[in-house]
């Protein structure tokens, strides 16, 4: 985890409305499983039912759901993002970022941002997120002070 992969890279492994397929729910298990992978070990089945706050058999079927659209695979209880599941986590923490700086930047709480911009984060396109970040003059950090790295500019 907490690789990134080129820009040439990661424009060949999504379009434009990839991330559009994917429930609200799927992403928030997409988002929990990759902020788990950059602790030392996988994820478990129990452990992102806890962070969810959902049942086992819940989580369970989010993880099917995303396993068949490889974006997870699952190898002894343990569940991984696969490089295209990296990828979509890694797209989605961006666009996130550029939303809530921009909500930020125009007047908006950083709580209400960040709480909004989970909501559309990963329907967002491609062209709207990078106008956003250009009209934003490019920024570098987002208001949390995690970095934006621009992975589609």
């Amino acid at each position: 985890m907490g690789k990134y992969y080129s820009h040439n890279f990661i424009r060949s492994i999504l379009t434009m409305n990839d991330l559009k397929f994917l429930t609200k729910k799927e992403r928030d298990c997409l988002i929990a499983i990759g902020e788990f992978g950059k602790q030392e070990f996988p994820i478990r089945l129990v452990n992102l039912s806890e962070i969810l706050n959902i049942k086992s058999p819940t989580a369970l079927n989010l993880v099917t759901r995303l396993e068949k659209k490889k974006l997870v695979t699952r190898l002894k209880g343990m569940i991984n993002l696969t490089i295209r599941g990296t990828s979509f986590y890694h797209e989605i923490e961006e666009n996130h970022r550029i939303l809530e700086t921009l909500m930020v930047t125009y007047g908006m709480d950083l709580d209400r941002a960040c709480t909004l911009a989970e909501q559309i984060d990963y329907l967002v396109d491609h062209s709207s997120i990078d106008a956003m970040f250009l009209k934003l003059g490019k920024p570098s950090k987002c208001p949390h002070g995690r970095t934006i790295e621009q992975i589609h500019d």
